[in-house]
């Protein structure tokens, strides 16, 4: 009885092992100055993307949105390439792995560990970029056609806002860091996401030509510009969000492609450097990308044909043409593709583990 009772209460300390892993590797990541320059380049390009825009490709708002969401696969690969490269290879390489393995702790435990923490590092990555596509896509220039003004009407009052959190954000963090000797790293990462987050929320309360909704009420709303604004029977308005929800299925997608291609580089670097993870993460969304175009007209037990059966195809999480022009993306389809990421994860993982078992760490 003790033992059948010793065994059941096995996995409790793995997973507090785990979780202390995954915590430790999403601190260490996140305080990096290359993780914080990796996210604000993505937001600011984002957000700016709307002020160079010369030409509305067929819809307004379109190139910030499918800006947005490139530099959220973009730069979230280079993202998830380098935490996992820095995580695992590097403390290899160091013998840091080595002194965590002899805690005990497995070495299962330890690479899955590590593929927790680097997906923290992408989903915050993720929610930030997030945030800063939906007030780009807001702050777009949009033709209205109202009693007083017919045109092109753009949204300068969100863009303000989303800089200013942003500046406000990295101030905080300098002021916390001098003040109270707190990681600068950590809480910059952590502002600037919640910063465009706030912003978002903060965006309900007025329409595009700054008129605020409690004081016009539905007023306002008429002058908004948007998209579907049938409020029935409701006189007085105090909340709109003018925001293109159609934008986080297809978000959700991507975030989906950034967990698998961490969990590639976090078994690539059971056996590579930072460098070479880089390479090959990037090699395979080149080839992802282009996967039905590699594999056309190749035989069955061709070598073209057994690559593209290998590498996770990037098109199932790239659906930006999807939502063009009022489209929208069926959830069940998102779930469809969480599950086959999911199947991705477990196989690269699979290998990882196999790699790492066989790794000598002395």
């Amino acid at each position: 009885m003790d033992g059948q009772w010793q065994r059941c209460q096995t996995p409790r300390p793995r997973v507090r092992q785990a979780l202390a892993i995954g915590a430790a590797t999403l601190v260490e990541a996140i305080q990096q100055p290359v993780a914080l320059l990796l996210l604000l380049t993505a937001v600011l390009t984002t957000l700016l993307a709307p002020v160079f825009q010369f030409h509305r490709f067929g819809e307004d708002g379109r190139l910030a949105r499918d800006g947005g969401l490139s530099c959220m696969l973009v730069f979230g690969l280079v993202l998830a390439a380098g935490v996992a490269g820095r995580a695992v290879g590097e403390e290899i390489a160091r013998g840091t792995a080595a002194a965590a393995l002899g805690k005990p702790v497995s070495r299962v435990t330890f690479l899955l560990a590590k593929w927790a923490g680097v997906c923290g590092v992408v989903a915050m990555f993720w929610c930030g970029v997030l945030g800063a596509t939906l007030l780009a896509e807001r702050s777009a220039a949009r033709f209205v056609v109202l009693d007083h003004f017919t045109g092109h009407a753009s949204d300068p009052l969100t863009l303000f806002l989303s800089l200013a959190a942003l500046a406000l954000a990295l101030a905080a963090a300098a002021w916390g860091h001098w003040r109270w000797r707190r990681r600068f790293g950590v809480a910059a990462f952590t502002g600037v996401v919640l910063s465009q987050f706030a912003v978002v929320l903060l965006s309900g309360f007025y329409n595009r030509f700054g008129q605020l909704y409690p004081v016009h009420g539905e007023a306002a709303c008429l002058c908004c510009g948007g998209e579907g604004h049938a409020h029935g029977a409701v006189s007085w308005l105090h909340y709109h969000p003018e925001l293109n929800v159609r934008v986080v299925p297809a978000a959700a997608l991507v975030l989906f492609a950034l967990l698998v291609f961490a969990a590639l580089a976090t078994a690539l670097a059971t056996r590579l450097q930072t460098g070479p993870v880089f390479s090959i993460c990037a090699l395979v969304l080149l080839l992802g990308l282009a996967g039905d175009s590699f594999a056309l007209n190749a035989r069955w037990l061709s070598w073209r044909a057994l690559v593209a059966g290998l590498m996770p195809d990037v098109q199932h999480f790239w659906m930006c043409d999807a939502i063009a022009h009022g489209g929208r993306i069926a959830w069940p389809y998102v779930a469809e593709a969480g599950a086959y990421a999911l199947t991705c994860c477990a196989l690269f993982l699979t290998a990882g583990c196999l790699a790492f078992r066989e790794r000598d760490l002395g």
